[in-house]
């Protein structure tokens, strides 16, 4: 069932790129835009009924703060390319890549309310200054952000290819050696013994496993070592979609500031977040399922050893790729 699932997201995946570059999916971008453009007066409208204190309007301002949300995740931007890619070209297991969605949507969500209220109660920024901010800054520098993580990534899988291709000589090399000690302990009659002022001179352990001598550990888990790296990934990842807030949750917070609806306003924001996160999470769960439907497949053809790490490549030229075209071009999409 599983194999089923993950040939599914193959197909799926594959799919959606082929129309993506035969611009088959500019219908449905246009959808978006213009939904979220009717759900911008929706929004109006319930601020009005949340304001005049009818019943049921915090409710039916978070659903179409949710909805508007989706809508936003659904058009063009770069948060999506970005996730889509990381999932496909790295490690990342499926649960963690659900989270690193989830989190960078909402931490766009607390950008805009940090920049909101920064700049309307620090500064009196109007809503035009509030939104020249957003583009004229934080929108390139999360670009910038965005092309060096897929540089990075480029970088380290790289390293791994080369790692790859220099191993069978390290293996051959190794043996040889092997051999040789052995030959010569032969003819020399030597013997290993443990010396009493070198107590770990000669016994073994996993490289994780405490020291049965001592109780400590001289080598890191590689299981540690993996979590730590994935934190620092998803910090990046994270921050780097965070620095773009979504122009929705900008609009709805000076409305909701100049009307007195504060926390209702974040409230909304957060849920516009969550609508976001519909998109973002399926994207990026999609991407996993195919990386790894595609490690599956390339099992059963003949496995390629340097499958995952060329993966990591491609993925990392194309985010880098399209985030200095976009750069280049002012294309600052959320």
């Amino acid at each position: 069932m599983r194999h089923i699932v993950l040939t599914l997201a193959v197909v799926t995946a594959a799919a959606l790129a082929a129309l993506w570059a035969a611009g088959a999916l500019d219908t449905v971008q246009a959808w978006a835009t213009e939904g979220q453009r009717q759900f911008q007066t929706a929004l109006a409208r319930a601020l009005r009924a949340l304001h005049g204190n009818a019943p049921g309007a915090l409710a039916t301002l978070w659903g179409v703060a949710f909805a508007y949300g989706f809508l936003h995740a659904v058009g063009p931007g770069h948060g999506k390319f970005l996730l889509g890619a990381f999932g496909a070209g790295t490690q990342v297991q499926l649960r963690r890549m659900a989270a690193i969605g989830l989190a960078a949507s909402l931490a766009q969500a607390v950008t805009a309310i940090a920049l909101v209220y920064g700049g309307v109660a620090i500064f009196s920024l109007s809503r035009a200054q509030i939104e020249a901010v957003s583009d004229a800054w934080m929108a390139p520098v999360s670009l910038i952000a965005i092309a060096a993580l897929g540089l990075w990534l480029v970088w380290r899988g790289a390293r791994a290819l080369a790692r790859i291709q220099g191993a069978p000589a390290l293996a051959a090399s190794s043996s040889g050696a092997a051999v040789a000690g052995r030959a010569t302990a032969g003819a020399g009659g030597n013997h290993l013994h443990d010396h009493a002022d070198h107590p770990h001179a000669r016994h073994l352990h996993a490289s994780g496993d405490p020291c049965t001598d001592c109780g400590h550990r001289h080598l890191p888990d590689p299981a540690a070592v993996a979590r730590i790296g994935s934190l620092r990934e998803a910090a990046l990842v994270v921050g780097a979609i965070a620095l773009r807030p979504c122009t929705g949750a900008l609009f709805l917070l000076i409305l909701t500031w100049r009307m007195g609806l504060e926390w209702q306003g974040v409230t909304a924001a957060l849920a516009m977040g969550l609508g976001t996160a519909s998109v973002t999470v399926a994207v990026g769960a999609l991407a996993v399922m195919a990386r790894d439907g595609a490690l599956v497949w390339s099992g059963r053809i003949g496995r390629l050893a340097g499958l995952a790490p060329m993966a990591e490549v491609v993925a990392g030229a194309m985010v880098a790729g399209v985030a200095l075209m976009l750069f280049a071009g002012g294309g600052f999409g959320g």
